[in-house]
C-alpha cells in the first residue's frame, strides 16, 4: 500500500476535498492525475486508471521499489542534430563534454551508456565504410584528427559501465526542404528541391558539402529512397543490407564495444498532411524494388517485413560470427516503437486502438514479436513513451504485453521511458505534470519478471532545468521534470546495479579475484590470471555469501579490469561486515565471490577530569566501541567547581587510534554560609577555601549529568540557595493562607 501524497504547485485543501482528492490515503490502485478548473494538480480519487480502456483491471502500483540486483539502467545520448551532445571544437573540448555526460551517468548509477555513433550514414569513429559525422566536425567527411570512440569506450569502462554503440541503419538525411540552412547551402528554394529526382538531389547534397564523397548514398544514389522530403537507403536491396553488415562488423571487430544498438527507424513512419494520414508506399516509392526482389510474397507489406527481418537476422549473425572468432560477447539490442500490433488486427497484439501506430504493419514493418520469440536480439528496449492513462497507448497494458511475449525466451526486455514528455507534453497533458509518472512506471515494472531494466529518453531530460531562467508559462512543466529527477535519483537509481547477465554470450568460466586485502577503508584486489573478467564487483555487508551478494544495495563499486592486475578502492567508511568481491565477464556472467572476513575493530576514548593544573577532580572515564561508531563525552558538574568550556567537540567517532580528552575545572571561592549549606546538603565535598581536592571524595559524592551549554550551568551554591529560598517562601505563603482562612471563618 502506498501512501499517496497530493502533488500540486497550487492547491487548497477545500478545493481538493470537493474534487474527491485525498492528501494521505493508502492505496494500491492508481488514480488519475488531473489538473482541475482552478489549475490545481493532484490524484482524483473518483477516477481509477484501468490497464486499458474498457478493462475491469485497475493499474496496481506496488508500495515499495525493490529492484533486482541485475537491472539495466541507462539513458540515450543522441548526436543527431547535436540533440544531446554539442559539436566540439577540439579533442579537448570533446573529452570534457563526454566526461561531463559520464559524470552525470555515474551520479545516476547508470550501468550502461547508449551513445549514438552513427546518426546518419556517417560515424563518430574512424571508418572504412562511413564518412566522419557532420555533428562531430561541422562538415561530413572532415577528419577531426582523432578517433573519439576508443577513448570513449575506455573511459566508460573505467566508470564501471558498458558502452552500447547506437546506429541508425538507413538514414541519409534528416532535414526537410523548408529548412533555411539547407536552402542556403544548396542555393535552391523549397519547391526547387522538391522537384529534383532522387539521384539529382543526392548529387546536389554532395556538391553542397552536405553528403561526403565517400557517403554510401553518394556512391550508390540508385539505392536511395525518399519520404517526407528525407532520404534513406532502400531496405529492399541486398547491397544495402551488406553495407549495414559491414558497418556492424567493423565496429565489433575494431572496437571494444559491449553492444550494437538500433533504434526504431526502419521503413518510415506515417506522417499527417492536412489532417490525413500518409503512408510510405502510397506513391509506389518501392514498387520497382518489390517487382525485382519480391517474388514469392503475397503482398508488398509481407515483403517489407521480410526485408527488415533479414536486416535484424543478418546483424545478429554478423555479431555472433565476430564474437565466436574473437572471443567477444557483443550484444545486439533494438529499441523499437512501443506497439507491435493491435489485437483487432492480430489476436497476439495489445489492447490498443486501430487509430494508433504500430510497427508490424502500416509503417516501419518491424516484426519485433518474431525477433523476441526467435531470440534474434539479446535485448529489446521498447519505447513505451506514454502514461498509464493514455488511451491510445496505455503504459500498463503495453508493459504487460512485452513481458508476456518474452516469456520462455532469453531475450531481455528493457523499457524505454518518456522523461522528455514532462516538458514536451506538460503544457496540456496533466499526466506529465505528475513527477511520479515515471517512478510509478518503475515500480509497476517490478511486478513483471521479464522486465529487466529501463532506459530514460533522453540525456537532456535527466539533467535539471534552471527554473528561474524560464518564462512563467514553462515553469510548471519544468518543475515537474525537476521533481521527477529528484525522486528518481533519490529512490530509484540509488544503487550500483549490474547489467543483466547473458550467459549465451559467455566464453567460459569466470573466476573471482586471486586475492583481496582490506586495510582500514582501502580494499586491494589482485586479479585472477583468467583474463576473461570485465569488471570486479565489490560488495560490503553483514551476513553470509548468499545474503550479501544477492542484494544490489550491498554493491559499493564496479571496478574495470584494465589488465593491470592490481586494483585499489577507497571506501567512504570503514567496513561493517565482510567484503565479497566477484568478477563479471563481458557477458555479465558473475563468478563466485572471494570472501574477505574483516574483524570488527574497537576504538578507545579516555576522558580525564582535572582541576587547572594536574589535580584530578574525578577518576578518568574510558569509553569503548566499534570503529566509526559515535560517542558522546559526558561532562560532570560539581557544586564547588566551574567548568572551563572544552575547546573540542563532545561528540565524535571511535577510530583505530586511542583518543584522549581532558576537561578542566577551577575552584570557586564561596561564602561561609554557602559552604555550610553545601556541606550539609552535599555531605563529603571539600570546603570552599581549599586549593586541593580528593578525587576519591569527589567520585563518591558528586552529582553528574550530560553536558549542557556552559552559560546555563548554575554557579556553585546557586542551586542549593535557590531551593532554600523557594521552600522558605512556600512556608510563608502557607502560613499566611491558614491565617487568612481562619479570619474568614470567624
Amino acid at each position: 500500500m502506498k501512501k499517496k501524497t497530493l502533488l500540486a504547485l497550487f492547491c487548497t485543501v477545500g478545493l481538493m476535498g470537493s474534487l474527491g482528492f485525498n492528501l494521505g490515503v493508502e492505496a494500491k490502485e492508481l488514480n488519475k492525475f488531473i489538473k482541475n478548473e482552478a489549475g490545481e494538480l493532484g490524484y482524483d480519487l473518483n477516477q481509477k486508471v484501468p490497464m486499458y480502456p474498457g478493462s475491469n483491471e485497475i493499474v496496481d502500483i506496488p508500495e515499495n521499489y525493490t529492484p533486482d540486483k541485475e537491472l539495466f539502467q541507462s539513458s540515450w545520448v543522441a548526436t543527431i542534430q547535436n540533440l544531446n551532445f554539442s559539436q566540439p571544437g577540439s579533442q579537448e573540448e570533446f573529452q570534457t563534454n563526454y566526461l561531463n555526460v559520464l559524470g552525470d551517468f555515474k551520479e545516476w548509477n547508470m550501468n550502461a551508456m547508449i551513445f549514438q555513433v552513427r546518426p546518419l550514414l556517417d560515424s563518430w569513429y574512424q571508418s572504412e565504410f562511413n564518412p566522419w559525422s557532420e555533428f562531430l566536425t561541422g562538415t561530413q567527411g572532415v577528419n577531426p584528427g582523432y578517433d573519439p570512440l576508443p577513448w570513449m569506450i575506455e573511459e566508460t569502462h573505467k566508470a564501471g559501465m558498458e558502452y552500447h554503440a547506437w546506429l541508425n541503419p538507413y538514414r541519409v538525411s534528416n532535414t526537410k526542404f523548408n529548412n533555411a540552412g539547407l536552402q542556403n547551402k544548396t542555393g535552391k528554394t523549397e519547391s526547387e528541391l522538391a522537384a529534383l529526382a532522387i539521384p539529382d538531389l543526392v548529387k546536389l547534397y554532395n556538391q553542397a558539402g552536405i553528403l561526403a564523397d565517400n557517403n554510401y548514398a553518394v556512391l550508390h544514389p540508385e539505392q536511395v529512397l525518399m519520404f517526407d522530403q528525407k532520404l534513406f537507403l532502400n531496405p529492399g536491396i541486398p547491397e544495402v543490407r551488406e553495407h549495414v553488415f559491414n558497418t556492424v562488423d567493423e565496429l565489433v571487430r575494431k572496437y571494444d564495444i559491449d553492444a550494437i544498438h538500433f533504434d526504431d527507424y526502419f521503413y518510415p513512419y506515417r506522417i499527417t498532411v492536412d489532417g490525413e494520414n500518409v503512408f510510405f508506399g502510397t506513391k509506389d516509392e518501392d514498387k520497382a524494388t518489390f517487382e525485382k526482389y519480391g517474388a514469392g510474397f503475397t503482398s508488398i507489406e509481407e515483403w517489407r517485413r521480410h526485408n527488415i527481418n533479414l536486416l535484424a537476422e543478418g546483424v545478429k549473425a554478423t555479431i555472433d560470427t565476430a564474437n565466436n572468432e574473437l572471443g567477444k560477447s557483443v550484444q545486439f539490442g533494438i529499441s523499437p516503437f512501443g506497439i507491435w500490433e493491435h489485437i483487432e488486427n492480430d489476436e497476439r497484439g495489445s489492447h490498443t486502438p486501430l487509430t494508433s501506430s504500430q510497427s508490424y504493419s502500416g509503417s516501419i514493418f518491424a516484426d519485433t514479436y518474431k525477433w523476441i520469440k526467435e531470440e534474434t536480439v539479446d535485448y529489446m528496449a521498447p519505447q513505451i513513451y506514454w502514461s498509464f492513462d493514455q488511451a491510445a497507448a496505455p503504459y500498463g497494458d503495453l508493459t504487460k504485453w512485452w513481458n508476456d511475449v518474452a516469456e520462455g525466451t532469453h531475450t531481455q526486455i528493457y523499457i524505454g521511458h518518456a522523461n522528455y514528455k514532462h516538458v514536451g507534453n506538460g503544457g496540456w497533458d496533466a499526466s506529465w505534470l505528475n513527477p511520479e509518472e515515471v517512478p510509478n512506471q518503475l515500480k509497476f515494472n517490478t511486478a513483471y519478471p521479464n522486465i529487466k531494466g529501463s532506459a530514460l529518453f533522453s540525456y537532456n531530460d535527466i539533467t535539471p532545468s534552471n527554473i528561474d531562467s524560464l518564462a512563467d508559462n514553462l515553469k510548471q512543466r519544468h518543475q515537474a521534470k525537476n521533481q521527477s529527477i529528484e525522486l528518481l535519483k533519490k529512490d530509484y537509481f540509488n544503487q550500483k546495479l549490474l547489467v543483466p547477465a547473458k550467459p549465451w554470450l559467455s566464453h567460459g568460466e569466470v573466476l573471482p579475484p586471486k586475492d583481496v586485502a582490506v586495510n582500514g577503508k582501502e580494499v586491494s584486489i589482485t586479479a585472477s590470471e583468467n583474463g576473461r573478467e570485465r569488471f570486479y564487483i565489490v560488495y560490503v555487508g553483514e551476513g553470509n555469501e548468499a545474503e550479501v551478494t544477492s542484494n544490489g544495495a550491498n554493491i559499493v563499486e564496479r571496478i574495470y579490469n584494465d589488465g593491470s592486475g592490481q586494483f585499489k578502492l577507497t571506501l567512504p567508511e570503514l567496513v561493517k561486515g565482510n567484503v565479497f568481491v566477484t568478477a563479471t565477464d563481458a557477458a555479465g556472467v558473475e563468478s563466485k565471490p572471494f570472501i574477505k572476513e574483516v574483524p570488527v575493530e574497537k576504538g578507545k576514548v579516555t576522558v580525564k577530569y582535572l582541576e587547572q593544573g594536574t589535580n584530578k577532580v574525578l577518576d578518568e572515564m574510558t569509553l569503548e566501541g566499534d570503529v566509526d561508531a559515535a560517542f558522546n563525552i559526558e561532562v560532570k558538574q560539581f557544586a564547588t567547581y566551574e567548568i572551563i568550556k572544552p575547546e573540542f567537540s563532545l561528540e565524535g567517532k571511535f577510530t583505530t587510534e586511542e583518543q584522549q580528552f581532558s576537561i578542566f575545572y577551577k575552584k570557586v571561592e564561596t561564602t561561609e554560609t554557602s559552604t555550610t549549606e553545601s556541606s550539609s546538603s552535599e555531605k563529603g565535598e571539600g570546603s570552599g577555601s581549599s586549593n586541593s581536592g580528593s578525587s576519591n571524595s569527589d567520585k563518591g559524592s558528586s552529582s553528574s549529568k550530560v553536558y549542557a551549554p556552559v552559560k546555563n550551568l548554575p554557579k556553585t551554591g546557586e542551586k542549593q540557595s535557590n531551593i532554600i529560598y523557594v521552600v522558605f517562601g512556600l512556608m510563608i505563603l502557607s502560613i499566611a493562607g491558614i491565617i487568612f482562612k481562619k479570619k474568614s471563618t470567624r
